[in-house]
């Protein structure tokens, strides 16, 4: 910490929520802010300190305070809390400077450039024009929005910046010199050291996703950006780091990536990701052997449903097949919209038998329900098709016209019905 002879320094409070507590620093003087007269005639005055803890009030200063102080004089607007969108706007304006009141530090570093600026020559005004170019180094990462983060090459932090410490919730004292396991959890931590020790030995630079806890202990998506500095010598001596927040556009993924695999109306798996999850256990069954069944489903006289009750009642009425159905699935069933009232079911493990009393307890329970429309009630109904995979079948088309078979059998035998007919107890 540098110690300078103590400046004089105008304090004037503007807060409206948190009055009462001056900053820690040596050489403050409080101005009542109704007497804006004695800000006309500073006296040698180093700085005005202003705090403000809000944008009406930083407001309040521009417009009513700020015009009497003399140019010459700089002011240094102190934020009570910390905001850092009114931080860019009160830099962006003509402050000398701005930080949080309890920022002791930097308040100190920033008195301290101002006095350089007063004597450059003497060995305290080197020291703090030493001071001055940390600090600005320091408000300009503190500016950015983005996390930034710079760890030695034992892989402990050294430096990082505010957007860092709201991200992770943590203050700068508890983040330099701790570890990733003293700031992150243990699972993430262990893959942010490994990382740092690939890009230590590889050099370069390293790019990745990975989660993050934040703040509020919630995760988020990030890409990481990272890179090795170097020392004189040419040894790697060190990382400096920053991240992207991408978890909207992870959100936004996974919606598109569920969107192309399902079934907009009832939510089950589309064709497409029907034929694929199918490939996979038709697969299987060509190595392995074993049993696997597929059944085609079809809502009876659905067109009737849509023309005398509506389309909005169709689309009831899908829904309430597809919940019925899912009812009496395993989990690894797959289910799936074919289009239309067309439905596919492929039942791996299960022989004809097993696969016709599926079959037979989804017609039952599709028999109990009922939709509504404009124009009266009617019952739900399905016919069904049973067909199980054979040794060499070549594809599930072979398969699936064996089962479309079945359907129109199960059709043409008057509807309501399994074909193969179930066993009779």
């Amino acid at each position: 910490m540098i110690t300078l002879a103590p400046p004089r320094l105008l304090f004037v409070d503007l807060r409206r929520e948190r009055s009462g507590r001056m900053p820690l620093l040596a050489g403050v003087e409080p101005v009542n802010p109704l007497l804006a007269s004695k800000c006309n005639a500073p006296s040698g005055a180093l700085a005005v300190l202003v705090a403000v803890d809000s944008e009406a009030a930083y407001a309040d200063w521009r417009a009513r305070l700020h015009p009497l102080c003399p140019r010459a004089v700089p002011h240094i607007i102190l934020l009570d809390p910390f905001d850092m969108v009114l931080a860019r706007k009160v830099m962006a304006d003509d402050a000398a400077d701005c930080c949080a009141i309890d920022d002791l530090e930097r308040l100190e570093l920033i008195v301290a450039r101002l006095e350089q600026r007063q004597n450059p020559h003497s060995e305290a005004g080197r020291e703090a024009s030493e001071a001055a170019l940390y600090l600005r180094m320091q408000t300009a990462v503190d500016m950015l929005p983005s996390p930034l983060f710079i760890k030695d090459r034992h892989g402990r932090y050294i430096a990082c910046n505010k957007a860092f410490e709201d991200y992770i919730g943590l203050p700068r004292d508890a983040i330099v010199g701790a570890t990733v396991f003293d700031v992150a959890p243990v699972e993430l931590a262990r893959i942010y050291e490994k990382a740092d020790q690939d890009l230590m030995l590889k050099g370069g630079k390293q790019t990745y996703e990975a989660q993050v806890r934040f703040a509020d202990d919630s995760y988020h998506d990030v890409i990481f950006y990272k890179s090795v500095f170097y020392a004189a010598n040419g040894e790697a001596d060190g990382i400096s780091g920053t991240m992207l927040d991408i978890s909207d556009r992870k959100l936004l993924e996974k919606r598109l990536k569920i969107a192309a695999a399902t079934d907009f109306l009832t939510g089950i798996n589309n064709l497409r990701t029907f034929y694929e999850r199918a490939e996979q256990e038709f697969r299987r069954f060509c190595r392995n052997g074993g049993d696997l069944s597929l059944v085609v489903i079809d809502l009876d006289d659905f067109k009737q449903i849509n023309d005398q009750l509506g389309h909005a009642a169709g689309d009831d009425a899908l829904r309430a097949f597809v919940a019925a159905v899912q009812a009496k699935l395993r989990e690894q069933d797959v289910f799936a919209r074919a289009g239309g009232d067309e439905f596919r079911l492929l039942l791996p493990d299960t022989d004809l038998a097993g696969a016709i009393l599926v079959a037979e307890r989804i017609r039952k329970a599709v028999a109990l329900l009922t939709v509504a429309g404009a124009s009266g009630t009617r019952s739900l109904s399905i016919s069904a098709g049973v067909c199980v995979c054979q040794p060499g079948d070549d594809n599930l088309d072979i398969v699936t016209r064996r089962a479309d078979a079945q359907l129109y059998a199960a059709k043409a035998g008057g509807r309501n019905r399994v074909c193969p007919l179930p066993a009779i107890p």
